[in-house]
């Protein structure tokens, strides 16, 4: 039976793709050609009943039995000798390989905890593209009573891409849940309630800003009777305390954040790091010591 993604690509996606990336050959449009997973054992691949347990769990969650890795050499620091164990690993092509994307995609990946995406940014020069999973048990194949420790588990999607557009317009089509580099939701950085009454005040101010001022005047002008500059001064007591500019608390715009807020650009220091990292600030690159 051919799966359904393959079907998919051969029928629509590779199209797309010819057209978007602009090729005039269908062979030059970008493939998966393999898929590598790799889970590292550290001090317990010295262990042969913990070695079969990660390898039967690899093999539950890849559909083919996985082979143990060793060392291509001897690290003092690392307490590494060559030849040794060092992990587990198992390599997908064809058939096998589309239907692991199928549950990566739809049934893996959402059952993460606070799963926010995959990063964009872990596409190598050869058009490959690598990313991490700390707990294995998300896969439904794994019983969690059965399994004896929970491990991370590094998968690498191996493509035909020449660069690193052809492989991000790949993973797109496939339904790849990558992070955008817009940044439309970082309010989860403050409490919504909190954000929305800061604005409020901000309203008050903007609308008592001009009855104030004339008040203010009134109260500081040594000139005027006493008994009507006392007059202004419960005028002004009776007006709305948020109505005041001290009430206002410095927020980011973009995060919502009241700490570490520059005032001149009104955005917190994590939204000026991060906006300067994407290359959303013109002229301003991260340094390095």
């Amino acid at each position: 039976m051919i799966p359904r993604l393959k079907t998919i690509y051969n029928k629509e996606i590779a199209a797309k793709l010819m057209a978007k990336l602009k090729f005039k050959n269908i062979h030059e449009v970008p493939k998966i050609t393999k898929i590598i997973i790799n889970m590292g054992l550290g001090a317990d691949a010295a262990d042969n009943k913990k070695i079969k347990s990660s390898l039967d769990d690899i093999s539950l969650i890849s559909g083919q039995k996985g082979v143990i890795t060793k060392f291509k050499k001897s690290i003092a620091n690392f307490k590494t000798r060559k030849g040794s164990s060092a992990g587990v690993k198992v390599t997908l092509r064809s058939n096998k390989m589309y239907e692991f994307i199928d549950r990566l995609i739809n049934i893996a990946l959402p059952r993460i905890k606070d799963f926010r995406g995959l990063s964009p940014k872990s596409i190598d020069e050869s058009g490959n593209y690598s990313f991490g999973i700390k707990e294995h048990i998300i896969f439904p194949e794994v019983n969690f009573d059965k399994v004896e420790k929970i491990r991370g588990l590094d998968i690498t999607v191996v493509t035909s891409s020449v660069s690193k557009e052809g492989t991000l317009e790949l993973l797109k089509e496939f339904n790849f849940p990558l992070i955008s580099k817009t940044i439309n939701n970082w309010g989860i950085m403050a409490k919504t309630s909190a954000v929305q009454k800061n604005l409020k005040r901000i309203k008050l101010t903007k609308k008592f800003a001009e009855k104030r001022k004339k008040l203010k005047l009134i109260i500081m002008d040594k000139k005027l009777p006493l008994a009507e500059r006392f007059a202004a001064q419960l005028k002004l007591c009776k007006l709305p305390a948020n109505s005041s500019k001290t009430r206002v608390r410095n927020r980011c715009e973009i995060s919502g954040r009241p700490h570490g807020v520059y005032r001149k650009l009104k955005i917190s220091r994590i939204a000026l790091r991060d906006m300067a990292s994407m290359g959303l600030i013109p002229g301003m690159t991260k340094s390095s010591w």
